[in-house]
């Protein structure tokens, strides 16, 4: 004669088919589901680049001295500035970050390695489709209204024969936060985002700038 199961494990035993079952048919209801707005249901790898400006030496009572905009194709956003850079003259200066809606005019870009260029992350996503420049001459700004996105206080050291080259880095972003839309800049149209000294002479200045962007 069988033993009786007792009552506590026979609720056991029906609660965990139970479960089962209700799980296989939750499961089978999320196929092919449309989500409602707003959920999100992938992360987005969107093309990532960087430029860099090395050895940049900015103008006397410098304005706009880097510069990205949009091309007619793809907005942009900016995920993070790096700012360093020595001094003849140590000195520690806020470097202001300006999303304009015009272009600037005239001034005089860099060249060779202090002319920024734009690099792929991943080398199957093409070229970049923004426009880089990085000034020694001031432009000409043209908004008179800029939106002020950040200011990053920037140590310049001085480079000495006996200490060697010591630079201090400032960052704005991370550029690894994928829920941050960064500083967005809009296709087909003339804002850009510049980084600015507000006017500050960097006596003997060598600046490296870097910046990080997305294209969508």
């Amino acid at each position: 004669q069988l033993r009786k199961v007792p009552a506590m494990i026979r609720k056991l035993l029906l609660g965990t088919v139970a479960g089962l079952a209700f799980s296989g048919a939750a499961l089978a209801q999320a196929v092919n589901v449309v989500p409602q707005v707003g959920m999100i249901t992938e992360i987005l790898r969107r093309p990532t680049y960087t430029a860099t400006s090395v050895g940049l030496v900015p103008a006397s009572s410098a304005t706009d001295i880097f510069c990205i905009s949009p091309g007619a194709s793809k907005s942009i956003a900016i995920r993070r500035v790096v700012i360093g850079g020595t001094a003849g003259t140590a000195i520690t200066t806020p470097f202001l970050l300006y999303r304009r809606v015009s272009l600037d005019t005239g001034g005089t870009a860099a060249t060779s390695l202090a002319l920024p260029v734009g690099v792929p992350h991943n080398s199957s996503d093409g070229a970049s489709t923004a426009t880089l420049t990085a000034y020694t001459a001031n432009p000409t700004v043209v908004d008179s209204s800029p939106s002020l996105m950040g200011a990053l206080l920037v140590d310049l050291p001085v480079t000495t024969a006996a200490g060697g080259r010591v630079d201090v880095e400032r960052t704005f972003g991370t550029g690894n936060d994928m829920f941050s839309k960064g500083i967005d800049l809009l296709k087909n149209t003339t804002q850009q985002l510049c980084v600015n000294l507000n006017g500050v002479s960097v006596s003997s200045g060598v600046l490296a700038i870097t910046m990080e962007w997305q294209e969508y």
